[in-house]
């Protein structure tokens, strides 16, 4: 009886583990649909979990790493001014790796990798590395979400010793305590609070080869755009993925206990990239957010910009991205407004700058925040602007030119003309001239519609004999430069023509060089490089630089490059010549940016090393530290710098 009764049991537990190993298991959610279910508006709070899990359920796809690939090899070999002297070792202010472009993407090219977003991480890290601004490949497949850090820092000097701060904290988020702000941020996720933020720009920044720029890029500042706001750095509000849902931060309010502060990212979806209500799981994601989008050709002719004057670089359209941050209520600035300026009275303002007179001062303020303009107004509008600050008897000017990151080189150059009417108000550039260029040259010189293609050296200046060129001896008889060990040849020296001949200027400006100064926090680039610089290296004004990292010497301007280019103006351009040599570029397969610096700057028209490194006039005359009330207040520096004019 209890043997059967044992049998008996046995038995059922066996049909019952049968009945279990048979079960079917339950599917595996999909975190792309949880992301659909989400991502509603530019408003939706998006879940880490599924953006991240998201991202990485695409498989990596040869056949896509492989036309990506090829498309990023022409271009870099082909076109980037700096492929070449990217692989020669840098000093000082600099501290950037030697990067071989063509070698990297060898590599990655040889791997074997588990999905496509690894895969396009790789390749935005490589270009990055280069810390060229200009230079870019982001995938927008995994560039949707904005990552936002309720704590944002600064690294003030305070008795010699560089510390990080708390520059402003929203109290109103998940553990975030009131009453932080300047207190100091010991640690992040457990490394020391400098190393975190220092190591995070300089894998992720690619804006500068000086390391102090790329710290200030990361950390909280105080800039002009169209109204004073706290710009929040990339280390609080990124695109790219953080490594989890949270930072640690170990604070400590002066000498209180150190508290623990485990603050969430706020997770929002970016608008201009992500295509709301178009994915359902992760095959319609890849399918609405990542393959290369369908191209109609324009009906006029050509899809390409041929205008090359006006485009952002990424690295600025990523820090234009991040938003900015309200002053907090109580500080009032001249005009009765929440702001940081009290020392100082707004009396003009236009789309790129404000003016200000410095209280019980001989001293005024051009702050320009950009060379971005929509229309030839904005050029009689600078200069009423500046016609305010000479009749209300400024003898000394000041130009703020923090967190600028360029524009229109038309507009650059006309501020170049206008302060300094006798001089030429543009640097001689170069652009790469090899095989392919050449043969693309020789087919746009003969275009009927003059100028319009890259190629086309009639829409340059020689800069020997400033006529335009009217022949394809620009690409076809350039010069040959051995640069990290390669040897290439670059076109003829060339201008951009002005286009603002008919403007007014003014010649009876009262400021000569040793009235002027000028003041970064060295992101001044592209167009704003070409200022600053001209004003520096060929008039001799004081240049300022503020932050960075404490007695080390830093750049007061970045990625002075020439102008940025994008591939697919490439592709459009030989597809509008009809020019099918083997090699030229190609659409990349994917919903992908690929940018490049087209042309390189020269300091001078006998300087063989390009303005983009040559690092001997990178360094400011005079570098300033943070504190806690030059950091949030730019007024305060302009009367720093005032008081030297006296000196």
């Amino acid at each position: 009886m209890k043997i059967t009764s044992i049998l008996s049991v046995a038995v059922a537990l066996c049909v019952l583990a049968s009945d279990a190993a048979a079960a079917p298991k339950p599917p595996r959610a999909d975190p792309c649909s949880d992301l659909a279910a989400k991502a509603k508006d530019a408003t939706s709070e998006l879940p880490f979990k599924s953006v991240k899990g998201c991202y990485e359920a695409q498989a990596f796809k040869k056949d896509i790493a492989e036309k990506t690939l090829a498309s990023l090899e022409s271009l870099v070999g082909n076109f980037y001014a700096f492929t070449d002297i990217a692989r020669a070792p840098t000093h000082a202010p600099f501290q950037t790796p030697r990067v071989d472009l063509l070698g990297g993407l060898k590599k990655i090219r040889s791997k074997k990798w588990k999905t496509d977003y690894e895969f396009q991480m790789a390749l935005y890290h490589l270009l990055a590395s280069v810390n060229d601004g200009h230079l870019a490949y982001v995938s927008n497949c995994y560039r949707i979400a904005r990552f936002v850090q309720p704590v944002v820092l600064y690294a003030p000097v305070v008795n010699g010793k560089q510390s990080v701060n708390v520059f402003y904290a929203d109290s109103t988020k998940p553990g975030v305590p009131e009453n932080i702000v300047d207190c100091k941020v010991i640690t992040i996720d457990g490394v020391p609070a400098l190393k975190a933020i220092q190591d995070y720009a300089d894998n992720n920044s690619g804006v500068s080869r000086d390391p102090g720029v790329r710290l200030n890029d990361a950390l909280a500042g105080v800039s002009w755009k169209q109204t004073w706001s706290i710009t929040p750095g990339g280390f609080s509000r990124r695109w790219l993925v953080p490594e989890k849902d949270t930072v640690e931060y170990a604070v400590q309010c002066g000498k209180s206990k150190v508290q623990k502060i485990k603050a969430p990212w706020s997770i929002t979806p970016i608008p201009s990239v992500i295509k709301f209500n178009s994915f359902n799981d992760t095959q319609s994601y890849w399918d609405s957010q990542c393959l290369a989008p369908t191209r109609v050709k324009d009906p006029s002719g050509g899809n390409h910009r041929p205008d090359r004057r006006q485009d952002l670089a990424p690295a600025t359209e990523w820090m234009l991205e991040r938003g900015t941050i309200k002053f907090p209520k109580g500080r009032k600035d001249s005009n009765g407004n929440d702001g940081p300026i009290t020392k100082a009275k707004e009396v003009f303002t236009t789309s790129t700058t404000a003016f200000y007179t410095i209280n019980n001062s001989e001293a005024c303020v051009a702050v320009i925040s950009t060379e971005s303009v929509s229309s030839k107004t904005e050029y009689a509008r600078f200069l009423e602007g500046v016609l305010k600050l000479r009749d209300a008897g400024c003898k000394k000017l000041i130009f703020d030119m923090t967190a600028n990151g360029g524009g229109s080189i038309d507009f650059a150059s006309y501020i170049n003309a206008l302060f300094f009417p006798d001089a030429k108000p543009y640097f001689s550039q170069d652009l790469r001239a090899n095989a392919y260029v050449q043969g693309a040259a020789k087919v746009a010189i003969n275009s009927p519609d003059i100028g319009k293609s890259i190629f086309d050296a009639r829409g340059f200046f020689n800069s020997k004999t400033s006529e335009l060129f009217t022949d394809s001896s620009m690409y076809t008889k350039g010069k040959k430069y051995t640069r990290g060990g390669r040897t290439s040849t670059y076109t003829q020296r060339n201008f951009f023509g002005e286009g603002w001949s008919n403007l007014p200027l003014n010649g009876t400006l009262p400021w000569r060089a040793n009235d002027m100064a000028i003041i970064t926090n060295g992101y001044c680039g592209s167009a704003c490089t070409m200022i600053a610089t001209r004003f520096n290296l060929i008039h001799k004004v004081k240049t300022y630089v503020i932050g960075g990292i404490h007695k080390r010497a830093m750049s007061y301007f970045t990625f002075p490059g020439g102008f940025v280019y994008r591939n697919d103006y490439l592709v459009e351009d030989v597809q509008d010549l009809k020019y099918t040599a083997k090699g030229g570029p190609t659409y990349l397969p994917v919903n992908s940016v690929a940018s490049i610096a087209m042309g390189e700057l020269y300091a001078t028209d006998k300087s063989t090393i390009p303005l983009e490194y040559d690092y001997k006039v990178h360094a400011a005359q005079v570098h300033l530290d943070n504190d806690a009330v030059l950091a949030r207040n730019p007024d305060e520096v302009w009367i720093k710098i005032a008081k030297d004019f006296k000196n």
